[in-house]
């Protein structure tokens, strides 16, 4: 007894990936290739699975290519792919390959130079010629219209863009295994555009029916089980912007240009706010600039991204990093691109590279797509920017971070000291301050810790205490002894090269 053929099960498409269903129907009986162009996990093998069936075609993916492919001489894999589609194309009407990003990538050299220049035009054109002879049909699944020539100049493209809100509840009330009414679908696309198909079908298998009770329970899983960031937290040291003194001015522009536009959805929709999409902070080393970045790291969780001393310019991967990095910002947008240190990836004049990609960056952001992403640069002498990277209209918001006042300084003294040892009274805060005029609020976390350690060497070693200002003090005078052979290096390093000294001959 034969057993019955089990059905695949109908697959409800979001609205806009019917519309580009419906189009990719109407293309294939106008032309003999259609590219589905698809960035990202938004659906594009649904789409081409469901094409299959309609369309009583052939589904072709990387796994059947492979196993066709697979023990062919690398240098045979052009003429393999070329024959596993033309063989698939002589048995049915409509062929259906996905990825063909991958294979393109592969194949045509855009991962390195080729072993046969080509070649790989050779066997689409070959594929091509076989379509328009036998009237076939060849449906591409990418994730750009670029599928290369001839396919290319001759493919009708359809496009499948970003979900929005009624995709997004489509899909939510479609995967989810509990009711999601209660849910603010306009919020959630608010808060992250980019969501794609994929990320709301691993969701699903982890949600629970609390993760979806309200909207801000919703977004909370989302953001610490969906969305990522190239920043681990755990290992940023905890600051908030309220930590930081002295640059009161700084602060409340950053909250009126970047973090209220990010935080307060609300506001967005109802008085049309937008971030800006350029921000240069600027100062002395030690004046808070790469604390904001990490007080805005914990505020913002997945919506930050840093480029860093990590990413080293001028390697091999360097360009990769830069692209995926900011790849995932636009993924996880409305986010922070933070390029910490910007002005010392430009020291190597040689590097134009890095330079010429943050200009078409940050003149990216003016699209649709981009415009939720900031990009906020810090440097400590921005005469070594190039100045078409921030002139107006790139950088829209210029912050300088200066040394910290009598007050500001104060005010860091006493929320170093609070509940620890060499605690000083309010007049030897003061006599103390006055002392460190001209330091950063970096300099003041040392002088304190060598405070500190001052203080536990004579414990140590047994010898009488001394009164707390003086452990300050001297760790002061430490800390300029210190300033002064910094500023002797250079001369004293130049006197003692090799090639200093005249030769005796």
């Amino acid at each position: 007894m034969n057993t019955p053929k089990e059905q695949t099960p109908i697959v409800q498409l979001s609205p806009s990936q019917q519309k580009a269903f419906d189009r990719v129907v109407d293309y294939s009986t106008k032309s003999p290739v259609v590219t589905l162009s698809v960035q990202g996990s938004l659906g594009r093998t649904t789409i081409l699975r469901k094409l299959e069936a309609e369309l009583a075609g052939k589904y072709i993916g990387l796994a059947e290519i492979f196993e066709h492919m697979k023990a062919l001489h690398p240098l045979q894999l052009e003429e393999g792919l070329e024959k596993t589609l033309r063989e698939t194309i002589a048995n049915h009407d409509y062929v259906l390959v996905d990825d063909f990003f991958i294979i393109n990538s592969q194949l045509s050299g855009q991962c390195g130079e080729p072993a046969r220049p080509s070649v790989f035009n050779f066997a689409l054109d070959s594929l091509f010629q076989m379509l328009i002879r036998s009237g076939k049909h060849l449906i591409i699944g990418d994730s750009s219209p670029y599928v290369g020539e001839p396919l290319e100049s001759n493919s009708l493209v359809v496009r499948l863009p970003s979900l929005n809100v009624a995709d997004l509840k489509h899909l939510i009330q479609s995967m989810y295994p509990f009711k999601t009414n209660r849910l603010d679908y306009t919020k959630i696309h608010r808060f992250v555009p980019q969501l794609s198909a994929k990320q709301i079908q691993v969701a699903a298998h982890t949600m629970t029916p609390a993760d979806v009770e309200n909207t801000e329970a919703f977004l909370t899983f989302l953001e610490n089980h969906t969305l990522y960031s190239n920043v681990n937290r755990e290992e940023v040291a905890k600051v908030s912007l309220e930590d930081l003194y002295g640059i009161e001015e700084v602060k409340k522009q950053l909250e009126i240009n970047v973090v209220i536009p990010f935080e307060r959805d609300d506001l967005v929709k109802e008085l049309g706010l937008r971030p800006k999409r350029g921000v240069l902070l600027y100062g002395p080393p030690g004046t808070g600039k790469t604390t904001i970045g990490r007080a805005l790291a914990h505020r913002l969780g997945s919506k930050f991204f840093l480029i860093d001393g990590t990413v080293i310019s001028g390697t091999n991967q360097f360009y990769h990093m830069i692209n995926g990095i900011f790849q995932k910002a636009k993924a996880n947008a409305p986010s922070i691109l933070f390029i910490d240190d910007c002005d010392l990836l430009f020291e190597d004049q040689k590097e134009t590279g890095l330079y010429r990609y943050l200009l078409t960056m940050l003149d990216g952001l003016e699209s649709k797509s981009n415009e939720q992403v900031t990009i906020m640069l810090t440097a400590m002498n921005i005469g070594s920017l190039p100045p078409a990277l921030i002139r107006s209209g790139r950088v829209e918001l210029w912050l300088e971070t200066k040394l910290p006042e009598l007050d500001a300084r104060m005010a860091i003294i006493k929320n170093k000291l609070t509940g620890r040892v060499l605690n000083l009274s309010q007049d030897e805060i003061l006599a103390f301050a006055h002392l460190t005029e001209g330091l950063t609020g970096s300099d003041l976390s040392r002088v304190i810790t060598d405070a500190r350690n001052l203080h536990g060497y004579d414990v140590a070693k047994g010898h009488t205490p001394q009164a707390s200002i003086k452990y300050f003090e001297g760790a002061i005078h430490q800390l300029k002894d210190h300033r002064a052979q910094l500023e002797s290096a250079p001369a004293f390093t130049a006197a003692h090269r090799p090639s200093s000294h005249k030769s005796i001959y």
